[in-house]
């Protein structure tokens, strides 16, 4: 095997969120929850509470040939309010979605404020090689929000931010019930014995504008030729 993969189940909430019914924020808390903290306290714990963040804990899917493909299901990403139901959804794919996507599983953003969909891998590469990030998403007919809510997409290697851009979706929203890739940026890494930390990520946490109707199926990391 020519590259060694390790998913990650690191979990950094860097913000507070504040729910009001008299003044009817639109960044909404889940109650008995502190978000101040990584974890959940012992007594949450005890009393059945759960955290309303989806916390990636799955394998990463290797490629055996070259170009190498890196296939990161949602199931192993770090999806902010998406163990909400109100907001995110775990969908089993139909068969011929299944064929286009190439995940079994999606998560369905019913509506959503603040978007932070965060993944990491460990890579240690036999040779000096540069990578593609691709988000596999597709809007559903009744999609909303997209126009006025561009998307930043972020790369960090080796703790360093080294690809930030800034997007508007509304265009693959316009041609909907269609799977996208949709780029998130590139990163390289050196032929090592070590192995290198990428973070990846996509964020919308600027404007008060809600979202909804999009289904990410995943993520795909592509070796790219040249």
């Amino acid at each position: 095997m020519l590259l060694q993969f390790i998913a990650t189940k690191s979990y950094k909430l860097e913000f507070e969120c504040f729910f009001n019914s008299s003044q009817q924020s639109l960044k909404p808390q889940v109650q008995h929850f502190d978000q101040s903290k990584k974890e959940m306290t012992h007594e949450q714990k005890e009393a059945g509470y759960s955290s309303p963040h989806w916390k990636g804990d799955g394998p990463l899917e290797v490629g055996q040939e070259r170009p190498i493909l890196i296939k990161v299901p949602v199931k192993s990403l770090d999806i902010t309010w998406g163990n909400d139901a109100r907001f995110w959804q775990v969908i089993t794919l139909s068969d011929h979605d299944t064929r286009e996507a190439e995940f079994e599983q999606g998560m369905l953003l019913l509506q959503v404020n603040w978007i932070e969909v965060k993944g990491t891998l460990n890579i240690t590469p036999t040779k000096d090689t540069k990578y593609e990030i691709f988000y596999v998403v597709k809007f559903r007919v009744d999609a909303f929000g997209w126009h006025s809510a561009p998307i930043k997409f972020k790369v960090r290697h080796k703790g360093e931010e080294t690809h930030s851009h800034v997007m508007a979706l509304e265009s693959y929203r316009e041609k909907h019930d269609v799977w996208h890739e949709i780029p998130g940026g590139e990163f390289s890494v050196t032929a090592s014995k070590d192995p290198e930390h990428v973070e990846f990520g996509i964020f919308e946490v600027d404007s008060d504008w809600w979202k909804g109707g999009m289904v990410l199926g995943g993520v795909k990391i592509k070796e790219k030729s040249g």
